[in-house]
């Protein structure tokens, strides 16, 4: 993992505000677009996940939204099943994760990602939090695998893959 608090191309994080503009943002992906635009703000303020932004000379390059999880044992490989035979395992989501277009390909999306695995590394050392969840897009899946996330079985007809990492102090 690449150390995540580091300042990327003068990156900066910062947690959403209502002084935030999201109007402009585009990903590409519509759904995603919306959330920033129409949804992050109440989201939040519903305490179902916190929204970060990712600035550049104030303008937004990429954002993140981390609700709390939960992984179920039961449809998990056995391979990949915890010893504890607790039905559901904590886990910290992340619920989105999008790169501006124009800064797309551009190691914004690993910076991002590494900022979520460095919060879930925080997190754990405070609550329980073993894993890392992902709902993923088909085209970010291969993104990430490279983390080491896997893929949960049977998912046929899903549009979002469940992805998971298993978080160990290892990891940070």
């Amino acid at each position: 993992m690449v150390n995540s608090c580091r300042d990327i191309q003068g990156i900066t994080p910062k947690i959403l505000d209502a002084n935030d503009e999201t109007a402009d943002f585009c990903c590409g992906e519509q759904g995603i677009d919306e959330f920033i635009r129409k949804e992050a703000l109440e989201f939040q303020k519903e305490r179902l996940g916190v929204t970060y932004l990712f600035k550049r000379e104030g303008a937004i390059v990429g954002f993140v939204t981390l609700p709390m999880a939960d992984l179920k044992r039961a449809k998990m490989d056995i391979g990949d099943r915890l010893a504890a035979s607790i039905e559901n395992y904590p886990a910290l989501l992340i619920g989105q994760l999008a790169v501006c277009r124009k800064f797309q390909a551009r190691d914004v999306g690993t910076f991002l990602c590494d900022f979520c695995l460095d919060r879930a590394s925080r997190f754990s050392e405070r609550v329980g939090c073993r894993f890392i969840v992902v709902n993923a897009i088909e085209s970010a899946i291969g993104f990430y695998q490279k983390y080491g996330f896997v893929l949960l079985p049977d998912q046929k007809g899903r549009k979002q893959k469940i992805m998971f990492l298993k978080h160990t102090q290892q990891n940070t």
